[in-house]
């Protein structure tokens, strides 16, 4: 499947170019370390 096919249809937001992924990468990290904390995250019970 091509990404422009897949943006064609709306299934994702943007294509990033590959020299652009360190950018996107770290405004990605800038919103996350901005974001509040609602509720603390929990696992819950791990079966292995």
């Amino acid at each position: 499947m091509s990404a422009y096919y897949a943006a064609s249809r709306l299934w994702v937001d943007a294509i990033i170019d590959p020299l652009d992924t360190r950018k996107w990468i770290s405004m990605g990290i800038e919103m996350a370390n901005h974001a509040p904390i609602e509720k603390q995250f929990n696992v819950g019970i791990i079966q292995t």
